[in-house]
């Protein structure tokens, strides 16, 4: 198979990924509901940047698992999409809990209920669940002030630790989704599922790969 089509292969399964989501959505509400009254249209951008949200980080950790498959394919393009796509996962991890907030000021007309939205709370199911979305997003701006001070010596050492991260983040949000209204509807239910599965195997083979080497390295010293 040619690098082209390689190419073409992985920019259609990256739009079709991104796409699971938005489909959903408006199989389970029509256009016309959407644009009926503040409150849906509100509430469906906040489902659309949740999905999106999860669709970025799944892809996220692909490219940066296997960075050198994807330059072979890619590129440059590899590093720069990369980049990019880290900026748009907080940035719609970050706009996510803001409409869920607009939510709750347009029902209580409170500025102070909007503001509470906020705050970890573990009294409920549902509850508990917003918390992991929102231990996600802590993690994700810590991940971005170490990318934007990673030329600094602290965060160059150990900047590659940073990258781990993600997958605690992916599984926050892969709970958080729980909450959420589009799970059970194709095609994001499926793609949620199938996505979990990779990364959970993505993640033990880099842990087995990491304890090969530590147990070689041990070895090697004796």
């Amino acid at each position: 198979m040619s690098i082209y089509t390689k190419r073409k292969i992985f920019y259609a399964i990256w739009v079709l990924i991104m796409l699971s989501g938005p489909i959903t959505i408006f199989r389970n509400v029509a256009l016309s509901q959407v644009l009926s009254s503040n409150l849906v249209l509100l509430n469906t951008f906040q489902r659309l940047t949740g999905t999106m949200a999860f669709s970025l980080i799944f892809m996220q950790i692909m490219i940066g698992s296997n960075m050198d498959k994807f330059v072979q394919i890619l590129g440059s393009k590899a590093y720069r999409i990369h980049i990019v796509q880290g900026l748009l996962v907080y940035a719609t991890a970050f706009s996510h809990p803001i409409f869920e907030s607009l939510i709750v000021f347009t029902v209580s007309r409170k500025v102070a209920d909007a503001f509470f939205v906020v705050i970890p709370s573990l009294n409920t199911q549902r509850d508990i669940l917003l918390t992991f979305g929102k231990m996600g997003l802590a993690l994700l701006t810590i991940g971005v002030v170490a990318a934007y001070f990673r030329t600094k010596p602290v965060f160059r050492k150990y900047w590659r630790y940073f990258h781990y991260f993600n997958y605690v983040v992916f599984f926050l949000i892969a709970f958080h989704a729980r909450v959420g209204t589009d799970l059970g509807s194709l095609p994001f239910d499926s793609f949620y599922w199938t996505a979990i599965v990779i990364v959970s195997l993505t993640l033990m083979y880099k842990i087995s790969v990491y304890f090969k080497s530590e147990i070689i390295k041990s070895f090697q010293k004796l």
